[in-house]
């Protein structure tokens, strides 16, 4: 709905993967096994009419587009042609193309537009994916249309419970932090000026070499969890570098909601706000904080816009993105248990940018990268919004509020 409307229209465009794929391919297993994947997921084969209304096909609404090239720069620039952000206003939220460079080696290309997929969305579709695939090599059947876990059902299911007791119990919930904190998502706690267009612009900071064994130590006296650990060093960054007694941030979650719609495939991802509201004395007194916090935002998540446009409440505030967002570590889109994808080649990830990508102009993103060798914190942000002193101060706070813990 939000996408519909206008809202986030520069951001969140497509979830795309781009590789290698090196070995014996057959193309038309590759078509039978695309089909057989749209045919059993009725997310690829639906159409926005407009905020309020979908329309899904029976049939699948694109085929594997198939070229060839000389080089590799050629071939990627075919690539680039076809990675492009989807029109709403059109049909089809899918592309997927081969492009052949010999007869063992090929560059595909899955392009789906984040409307319809998240990141266990994504899983789920590759893994049926690679299935087929090797169903169709073998010359067995690829499966028709599912019988249940349809997105239509889930949309319609929700729709319900959120009318129920069960939405009630959220609707109340979520109310009491509207009045607590205001609409979310939360701003950022420092006045900030645009200075002509948005230059995004990457912070990688070296971490100790031991940070992540720190981090996991921190949660395990708190009793809480990494991700809270990491959460509770940028919200308490906030509040040094800012001095205000409530700080907020966001961070993405890929989650069904409903009980027993797990394996349905379709856009579930929101973002969930976490909150601090005191100065705590002790590290771990500010991650125990965060962390019974986060357990009933968790236990009552629900995406804030479409529920309150349901509910006729403000709950999310449409005309602010969020001040900060904080991830644990790097989100990638994989292949699901095999990096190989499809049987008889191997798979080698191209990191190739294209348009659509996430921008945020008036967010900063904060991620914790602490697997590896070398263990960093990558922040991004636009430089002509947010003062570069400002986001150093943040990351040096943060990164002493894990360094400090000890006592």
């Amino acid at each position: 709905m939000a996408r519909l409307s206008g809202e986030f229209a520069d951001r969140h465009n497509l979830v795309y993967c781009v590789l290698w794929l090196t070995g014996e391919l057959d193309l038309a297993a590759v078509r039978e096994a695309w089909r057989g994947v749209c045919l059993s997921h009725d997310v690829l084969r639906r159409a926005y009419v407009s905020p309020d209304e979908a329309c899904t096909y029976e049939d699948v609404l694109g085929e594997v587009e198939f070229y060839t090239a000389d080089t590799d720069t050629e071939a990627l620039k075919t690539v680039r042609r076809i990675t492009i952000p989807f029109d709403l206003a059109g049909v089809g939220l899918s592309r997927i193309a081969i492009v052949q460079r010999d007869d063992r080696r090929h560059l595909l290309a899955i392009v789906l537009d984040h409307i319809i997929v998240d990141e266990k969305t994504w899983k789920r579709l590759m893994a049926d994916f690679g299935e087929f695939y090797e169903r169709a090599t073998q010359g067995a059947s690829v499966p028709d249309k599912a019988e249940k876990n349809a997105y239509h059902d889930f949309t319609l299911l929700e729709r319900r419970e959120l009318s129920t007791a069960w939405g009630e119990e959220r609707r109340a919930f979520w109310r009491s932090q509207t009045e607590q904190f205001g609409t979310f998502p939360p701003a950022f706690p420092i006045a900030c000026e645009a200075k002509g267009e948005s230059r995004l612009t990457a912070v990688h900071h070296a971490l100790p070499a031991d940070a992540k064994a720190r981090v996991l130590d921190i949660a395990k006296r708190a009793r809480a969890t990494s991700f809270v650990t990491v959460a509770s060093a940028v919200l308490a960054g906030l509040q040094e570098v800012s001095d205000a007694p409530t700080v907020g941030a966001t961070t993405p979650f890929h989650g069904r909601v409903l009980p027993g719609t797990a394996d349905i495939a379709g856009l579930f991802v929101q973002m969930v706000p976490l909150q601090l509201t005191a100065r705590s004395r002790r590290p771990l007194e500010t991650v125990r904080e965060l962390f019974s916090h986060t357990l009933d935002v968790f236990e009552y998540i629900l995406p804030l816009r479409s529920a309150g446009r349901l509910w006729n409440e403000e709950l999310a505030s449409a005309d602010r993105q969020a001040g900060v967002n904080v991830v644990l570590d790097k989100r990638t889109v994989t292949f699901g248990e095999s990096e190989s994808l499809l049987v008889g080649t191997t798979a080698e990830i191209v990191p190739l940018y294209v348009p659509g990508e996430v921008t945020w102009p008036r967010t900063v993103q904060f991620r914790w990268e602490l697997d590896g060798e070398d263990p960093q914190i990558v922040v991004y942000y636009n430089e002509n919004y947010f003062p570069d002193d400002v986001v150093e101060s943040l990351i040096k706070a943060a990164e002493s509020f894990v360094l400090s813990a000890d006592s």
